[in-house]
């Protein structure tokens, strides 16, 4: 059957899209996925700075161990101080003018300076002495413990073994998304 070019079947109109019903619940469907979502950003944000921490003390780290394994063992910056059980130098990594780039103050300062800009890293390094008679071959004891530590001022002469312990910790504690990390390296020079 033909129409004519003015007819309309009847109960259809000429305009076609969504009622407002429809729009409102694909909204309400949207903003619910999007909410799921938001979760996972936050996750990828904070895994991107705990990566960046840990490549950043990783490279900290293995600077300060690859300087003491360069150094003969009987360096003084090897040396645990007369009548203590462990030496111990404190260095912190400045940023110093944010605004440069390159800034002469971003570098590695003997302990916390106050004047070289924001203070991102601080590194311990520790030095503990032992003897070849701290490790027990008959008992299979192998493990070094704090108590069988040479005192310092020992005679060189007993002194065999030496631990290098590098602790770098993030000064970004109360970061939004974390900080605080905290990085350990062992390292045991032998004579």
């Amino acid at each position: 059957m033909r129409y004519p070019k003015n007819h309309r079947a009847s109960g259809v109109s000429g305009v076609s899209g969504f009622s407002m019903l429809e729009v409102l619940v694909a909204g309400t469907i949207m903003l619910f996925i999007a909410l799921g979502l938001v979760p996972l950003f936050a996750q990828a944000i904070r895994n991107n700075e705990t990566g960046s921490d840990v490549t950043q003390g990783t490279n900290g780290n293995k600077s300060r161990l690859e300087e003491s394994l360069q150094l003969p063992f009987n360096n003084s910056a090897l040396d645990v101080p007369a009548g203590l059980d462990e030496g111990q130098v404190v260095d912190s990594f400045a940023q110093g003018d944010r605004t440069k780039t390159g800034d002469a103050n971003e570098k590695w300062w003997p302990g916390a300076p106050a004047d070289k800009g924001l203070l991102l890293w601080t590194r311990t390094t520790r030095i503990h002495q032992y003897s070849m008679g701290d490790l027990d071959k008959r008992t299979k004891d192998y493990v070094l413990t704090p108590s069988e530590r040479e005192p310092g001022g020992t005679d060189p002469i007993y002194v065999h073994l030496k631990e290098v312990e590098v602790v770098l910790e993030s000064e970004k504690e109360h970061a939004l998304f974390g900080g605080g990390r905290r990085i350990t390296f062992h390292l045991l020079k032998p004579f």
